[in-house]
């Protein structure tokens, strides 16, 4: 056991290390397509998730596995970005491709990795969403509309990332006003 430990943490450093000789890294661009497919997937905890559960905030879905390097690499920066917006509207949820759940559980608690990690064990939401590489992710709008996907790591802590983000976070706001006051005049 102390072996297998030693082992994923020496390749977890070795990664780091060679991670940013690989040059894996993306843009936000915007999605094109018309429809956003959903999902319904348990958690490690065994609680189903799915879009509609989210409706009202934006959403980061980010598809990973524990033996992609570069997935491993943004975590901390999922992780941080998830702190910095937690007084937003703002969810992030980590879909795990392919692995078995006592495998992603093992690993996610090696790394400390406390988002809400999703199952998608038989690959049907990757490939329903057409992702073709780890890490792939999608920003969701409030009203459960993909409006923008990388494939790799744009920098989810760099400022033109950020700003993306703080858009969508600034529509679910003004949104959520523009219905309470329509409510209230309503009455």
């Amino acid at each position: 056991m102390k072996s297998s430990i030693s082992t994923c943490l020496a390749l977890l450093i070795l990664t780091c290390l060679l991670l940013p000789l690989t040059g894996i890294s993306g843009e936000l661009a915007p999605y094109e397509e018309a429809d956003s497919p959903g999902f319904s997937l348990l958690d490690l905890k065994g609680k189903t998730h799915s879009l509609p559960d989210y409706q009202g905030k934006v959403v980061l879905v980010n598809f990973w596995a524990s033996w992609c390097p570069p997935c491993i690499y943004e975590m901390p920066e999922l992780t941080r970005l998830k702190q910095q917006l937690a007084d937003k509207p703002f969810d992030i949820l980590a879909i795990n491709v392919g692995e078995k759940k006592y495998r992603v559980r093992k690993f996610a608690k090696l790394i400390n990795f406390e988002l809400p990690v999703l199952l998608d064990t038989h690959n049907d939401t990757f490939n329903n969403w057409g992702v073709k590489t780890l890490p792939t992710s999608f920003l969701i709008d409030a009203n459960g509309q993909i409006r923008y996907w990388v494939r790799g790591n744009p920098g989810w802590e760099h400022e033109d990332t950020l700003s993306v983000i703080d858009k969508l976070i600034t529509e679910t706001t003004n949104t959520t006003t523009q219905d309470q006051t329509t409510r209230i005049e309503a009455n």
